[in-house]
Parts: C-alpha cells; structure tokens; sequence
C-alpha cells in the first residue's frame, strides 16, 4: 500500500498502522459498537478499543500489532476517545462497491498529537478516499477484570453452538439468569418473558463443551439487553470462554481467528445486584464531594 510513501514523517506522529484488508478490523470494531463512543489506547501490543455502557457493562476489543503490515508507536501508551460510528462507517466505506469479490481494501491509520484528529486514508481498486475523526479526551473507565485465583467457574464452548442457543432465548425476557453447576457439572440457561419460562441446560460432557471447571454452584442474573451483544461476537469467533466469580461479574472472551493470528473480543456484564450496588456507590461518591465542596 503506496498511499503515502514519505514514511520519513512517520517519526512526527504518535501512532501510524497500516494494513492491507480493513474488513477484519472493521468487524472487530462492529461486535463491540453497542454504544456510540469508544476509547482507543494504542500500546507497543496493539489497540485496545473500549465501550461502557453505564459502568455495568464493558466490552474490549483487542487488535494485536501482528495484525497490521506496519505499526509505529511514538510514545508508551496513546489514548484518545472516538465516534465508533462514524469510525466504521469510513473504514466500510468501499463495501458493496467493487465487482471484484477478492478486492480489499488497504489503510493507513495516522495520530499526530494530544487533541488532534484521527487521519485515515483508504485505497481499494486505485481509488482513494481520506478522512478525518474528531478525537476526544479520555474519562476514567472502569478496570473490570477476573485473577485466576478469585475464578468460582469457567467454560469454553463451540462460538457457533452457543449463538444458536441464545439466538433461540426469549426475546421478550428482561433478564437471562446462568447457572454454573459443581455437582452434577452444567451450564444452564434460563429466562422468563410473554412466552413463559425457557431453560436450556448443557452438561459438561456435552460434545459443544470444550472446557468445563466450576469451583462452587453460583445463579447469577443479568439484563438480557446487555447479553444479546454477544451474538455479534458469536457470528466471527470460533470458541467462546465465559468466567465468573463470587460477586457474579461475568467475562466472555470471544476467539477470533484472522489469517494466521488470534484476536480477541471481551465483554465484563455485572449482575443486577452488582449493577445496583456500583449506581449507590457512585451516587454516594458524587454526593460527599458535594458536601466537600460546600
């Protein structure tokens, strides 16, 4: 890709990445755009993209350097806030256009400095089209993980098997509640909506249940809206690993195969209850620093 070949001025930037298909990164991009904002940080590993959704749900995408054909860092860690949508639309924006099946298109991602816009330039067939992202200054973001040592259960299953069982759920269910059995060892299903009750129940020996370690029997409840995102990731990935711990903090990393390399999606959901508790604490906070400052 000769898009821009003075790669002498590659020092004057922050971050430069180039690669030769964009579709992969786009698709990426699309299974975590459940909100209109992301936060990017670009380390010497890659790009973590990161999307909230009312400090109860979190999902990270993961873009490994190894994914680009070039990757220039200037600086330890790089972040800058950025319109998912209008990201992915300029990144799609050859898509349906070319007769040619085959044809990719190429890009070249650049980051000059603090504040400045994101420059993308876009080559497919020839044609050329450039663009420019308005950036915006990073907020806190909650740091939602899992250590091994405080896992109570952990499963991977077969990405297209589980979508068929969730994309056969209730869609008029408010809530979907997961059990993780120790004895006898399943992973259970259930929701409740118009329809009546549905439960689905997978025992650990079942041939779509590649992993199935489970410390302790835990029901945990979410918001069904806040799992139906998962289908997304579901339809690009080829295994699906889902942890808990005793809070009921859920993790799904979602495996995805591009070219000869891994990349992965991640979505942390807290539990109603969670989701509950983490609105009071905050709301707390917000109403002592009043105080404070009165």
């Amino acid at each position: 890709m000769e898009i821009d070949g003075n790669d002498s001025l590659e020092e004057k930037y922050l971050l430069v990445a180039k690669a030769d298909n964009v579709k992969h990164i786009s698709s990426l991009l699309k299974a975590v755009n459940f909100k209109d904002v992301g936060v990017c940080f670009a380390t010497e590993h890659g790009l973590k993209i990161v999307v909230e959704d009312s400090k109860c749900v979190q999902a990270n995408t993961f873009i490994g350097s190894e994914i680009f054909q070039e990757y220039h860092l200037n600086d330890d860690t790089v972040a800058f806030r950025i319109d998912l949508n209008t990201l992915i639309e300029c990144l799609t924006v050859f898509d349906g256009c070319s007769t040619n099946p085959s044809s990719t298109t190429a890009l070249k991602l650049t980051y000059k400095e603090y504040g400045s816009p994101v420059k993308l330039l876009l080559e497919e067939g020839g044609i050329i089209t450039d663009c420019s992202l308005r950036t915006m200054e990073v907020f806190d973001i909650l740091d939602f993980s899992i250590p091994a040592e405080s896992t109570t259960s952990k499963i991977i299953l077969r990405s297209s098997d589980f979508k068929d069982i969730l994309s056969d759920i209730d869609g008029t269910s408010d809530y979907v509640e997961f059990t993780f059995s120790e004895e006898p060892q399943y992973f259970k299903i259930l929701t409740s909506g118009i329809a009546g009750k549905c439960s689905v129940e997978i025992p650990s020996k079942s041939e779509i249940m590649e992993q199935f370690v489970c410390s302790t029997t835990i029901t945990v409840k979410y918001k069904y809206k806040q799992i139906k995102p998962f289908l997304k990731c579901m339809n690009i990935s080829q295994k699906t690993l889902i942890r808990t711990n005793e809070e009921g903090l859920l993790c799904c990393q979602f495996m995805v195969q591009v070219d000869s390399h891994t990349c992965y999606l991640e979505y942390f959901v807290s539990t109603v209850h969670n989701a509950s508790s983490i609105i009071s604490h905050l709301i707390f906070i917000l109403f002592s620093l009043l105080n404070n400052t009165s």
